[in-house]
């Protein structure tokens, strides 16, 4: 890194969190906004992990740290490993270390400070901050899972995705989560993009439905058919994405204009997965389970079942609700 092209962001100390070695310095807030960046996850592409911007937040912060007496925790960073050409750390007696970053980059990662920073951009409070030195995104992600795991304001579905992109083999450690996501991320699934992450989306784009949601109601509908010998995690995709095509097919309406109908929320997701488990009960195993089965066996609901969001199953609400919604499609079933 070229002296006349970077800045000394600290001096500060080397030492241990843990087993990893980290960084602690004193700076500037528009500083350390200046050289930093929150690495929100983008749901379309999949790339960031972390909860979208929520600005009200950041203000409730900025007003606070304004106050006379008001302090702060260390704000947690990362230096990024694939920015390392644009960040050094130079090394003195007694563990005294100078941070310089290069100009014009920002190879901080916000770990754990992205709405303290987030309307602090031309603030000169000082604050006292900590960062790990190139961990790779696998282990910043991680660690910002165990900060922010339990925080208010982050979502389950966030925690869900974060788990599902750690555990080594999804398919065969978490297979719910392995189903859920492909739902989501298949393109020829019945659920593309319907399904929120908890990140940032695209303008435009109609989540129906959580990454929590989704993949219980899958380990649920996984656990229900197991004793069946359905343990093959692509083939239950495909009998899930069947299924779900199939429901499509019946309620075009209703899976379409999700604002004015239940079908795709939580009381249908749950009511008609139990309507699954029941279908496989019902078969032993056995059936072909393609897309033209489902719509043969459930097709005489498309003239019983009101999904609208004030029909018959309007005041239906959580998993209690759900199972009413079941047994009233079940009972339809017969008629």
């Amino acid at each position: 890194m070229k002296k006349n092209t970077s800045i000394v962001c600290s001096h500060g100390i080397m030492g241990k969190s843990g087993k990893l070695d980290v960084f602690i310095g004193f700076a500037t807030a528009s500083c350390l906004s200046g050289y930093s960046f929150a690495d929100i996850l983008h749901e379309e592409t999949g790339q960031g992990y972390q909860r979208t911007y929520n600005k009200r937040h950041s203000l409730n912060f900025k007003k606070y740290i304004s106050l006379p007496g008001a302090s702060t925790p260390p704000l947690i960073f990362n230096l990024r490993r694939d920015l390392s050409s644009f960040w050094s750390i130079e090394s003195h007696e007694k563990n005294l270390s100078v941070l310089r970053l290069q100009s014009g980059v920002k190879p901080l990662a916000q770990v754990d400070c992205q709405h303290r920073l987030g309307e602090l951009c031309d603030s000169e409070v000082a604050l006292p901050f900590m960062s790990f030195i190139g961990l790779d995104i696998r282990q910043e992600m991680a660690m910002f899972n165990v900060i922010n795991g339990k925080a208010k304001g982050l979502s389950s579905s966030l925690t869900d995705f974060h788990e599902s992109r750690l555990v080594d083999d999804l398919i065969c450690q978490a297979p719910h989560l392995y189903i859920a996501r492909k739902l989501n991320e298949d393109i020829d699934s019945p659920w593309y993009q319907m399904i929120r992450y908890g990140g940032e989306n695209t303008s435009g784009l109609m989540r129906r439905t959580s990454l929590r949601m989704m993949q219980k109601a899958v380990k649920e509908l996984l656990s229900k058919i197991s004793r069946y010998g359905l343990n093959d995690s692509n083939c239950n995709y495909d009998l899930i994405a069947n299924y779900w095509s199939a429901i499509k097919a019946i309620f075009p309406v209703e899976w379409n204009d999700h604002r004015h109908h239940l079908l795709t929320k939580g009381v249908g997701l749950y009511s008609l997965m139990q309507i699954l488990a029941d279908c496989v009960f019902e078969t032993s195993g056995k059936a072909s389970y393609s897309e033209v089965f489902f719509i043969g066996r459930f097709e005489r609901l498309r003239v019983k079942v009101d999904w609208t969001s004030k029909g018959e199953f309007a005041s239906a609400n959580g998993r209690k609700g759900a199972n009413e919604v079941y047994l009233a499609i079940k009972e339809k079933l017969v008629q």
